[in-house]
């Protein structure tokens, strides 16, 4: 890659998150890009009056690890679903990774819920929808391909503006596409691998400590249930790509 874009990437992180800056990394990891090409807006603790979109070629959003759009009760979330719909509408391309998935089905009306049978912690399959392999994004994936999850809240209906690119066994929507816009969203998490995503659950383990769980035994536990996941990890490697495609046309024309 000759240019490497300027990405925007929005994180929901309170200030004691220790995953503010794993999370960086990893997306810098997965886009195969340095922290220079990124500038961080955290919508938990920037004002939302100094967000801006001057100056970057594409966005990102990342996870939440304190909050819960079905929970709610905190005060910036309206602020968050204005953000994501003016993402949709700016024509920059925007990549939503978990909880910018969750915000993006919420912001057009969809409905979130937390349903035990839904979450997914941990490695599972994903199969693209029709829509997924004609997608020029995911339709370089394969049908089958396993990825990172870790989440509590899921989808449970997809507004008539998205189109449904992937499922998986306990979750019928897991990535989607806003119609004619740049902006596609998941609710695995591409930006990590196996590795990172056991010391996200490790990072979780220590900061919500619960006496009645042992630390090993989770830990032992959590292996079993990762596994590598080569396909997802090369999606943001394949939108970066695209964009900076789209950049150097820019520059020729």
């Amino acid at each position: 890659m000759t240019y490497a874009p300027r990405i925007l990437l929005i994180q929901a992180r309170t200030d004691d998150d220790l995953m503010r800056v794993h999370e960086l990394e990893a997306f810098c990891r997965a886009t195969g890009l340095v922290r220079e090409n990124f500038r961080v807006f955290n919508i938990a603790i920037d004002a939302f009056s100094s967000f801006s979109l001057a100056g970057v070629d594409a966005a990102m959003v990342g996870g939440a690890g304190a909050f819960s759009l079905v929970d709610s009760g905190f005060g910036w979330h309206q602020d968050f679903l204005d953000v994501t719909l003016r993402l949709v509408t700016s024509g920059i391309p925007t990549f939503g990774s978990c909880f910018g998935f969750q915000a993006l089905i919420q912001a057009f009306g969809g409905k979130l819920a937390r349903d035990p049978a839904r979450s997914e912690l941990g490695t599972f399959e994903v199969s693209l929808t029709s829509e997924g392999v004609d997608d020029l994004l995911f339709g370089r994936l394969p049908a089958h391909f396993d990825a990172q999850f870790g989440h509590n809240d899921s989808a449970i209906t997809l507004p008539e503006e998205l189109v449904h690119l992937a499922r998986s066994e306990r979750c019928l929507y897991q990535a989607v596409r806003a119609k004619g816009s740049a902006f596609v969203a998941t609710q695995f998490h591409p930006e990590l691998n196996m590795d990172g995503n056991l010391d996200r659950f490790r990072n979780y383990l220590n900061h919500y400590k619960q006496p009645e769980h042992d630390f090993e035994q989770a830990m032992a536990h959590a292996r079993t249930i990762h596994r590598p996941s080569p396909d997802s990890s090369a999606l943001l490697r394949c939108f970066v790509e695209d964009v900076a495609a789209g950049l150097r046309l820019v520059e020729i024309g």
